[in-house]
């Protein structure tokens, strides 16, 4: 799916922008990835050297440029994104738990957009109210327009992905986890256990040692109150 310019009924109707599945001859062409350097070292984290530490542009965590340039921003628009966020982390529960608890990151994806074109519109609407701009207003309704696309396209998404796990059956999932992770591993031979006519209980080892567990000599036959 990709994002083009409303046109038609959607253009009379207000909205700027609608959610349209690209024609495969309009795809971009795929591009080959870098398989000369190690991106992941053998425990599955990120190699010393790898693509993605060396562009610092992109990082997004507390330190990243990201970061850096939304903490110069209005501190109102700041708490719509907030908001938006608390209300993103609710909404994922709520799908989580009505599409069997599993969500796939493009799932996740179309949940955290929809959430912050409504933080963004939220902010614009009082931005407009404040200054008296009008015509902020068509600016919100295609943002909120934009967030109903993006909530319909993470429930359909959810439901088929939902529709799919549930075709696998146990047998191809224990397939699927060999294929990924190896056979399991053996189970531990169990030491049989011997009693003898005293009660006592002999377990042999691995090594051919015995080790008994019967009661200490004083409490055999000791009389009870």
């Amino acid at each position: 799916m990709t994002w083009r310019t409303a046109h038609g009924q959607a253009r009379k109707c207000g909205r700027l922008v609608v959610s349209e599945t690209t024609p495969a001859d309009e795809l971009p062409p795929a591009t080959g990835s870098d398989t000369g350097h190690v991106q992941r070292g053998p425990g599955g984290r990120f190699a010393a050297g790898n693509t993605v530490a060396r562009s610092s542009r992109v990082r997004s965590g507390p330190r990243g440029a990201l970061a850096e340039l939304d903490a110069q921003s209005d501190p109102a628009w700041q708490a719509a994104r907030r908001w938006a966020r608390l209300a993103c982390t609710r909404r994922l529960a709520e799908l989580g738990r009505m599409h069997g608890g599993d969500l796939s990151s493009e799932v996740c994806a179309l949940v955290v957009d929809a959430w912050e074109m409504r933080g963004d519109a939220r902010y614009l609407a009082a931005r407009g109210r404040a200054d008296g701009n009008a015509d902020l207003s068509r600016s919100v309704a295609g943002l909120l327009a934009g967030a109903r696309q993006c909530t319909r396209d993470a429930w359909e998404l959810a439901a088929r992905e939902a529709a799919a796990r549930a075709r696998v059956s146990p047998a191809d999932l224990h397939r699927q986890l060999a294929e990924a992770f190896g056979p399991p591993a053996p189970e531990l031979p169990r030491a049989p256990r011997q009693e003898t006519p005293g009660g006592a209980v002999v377990i042999e080892t691995a090594d051919g040692a015995t080790d008994d567990t019967s009661p200490p000599a004083g409490d055999q036959g000791a009389p009870r109150g």
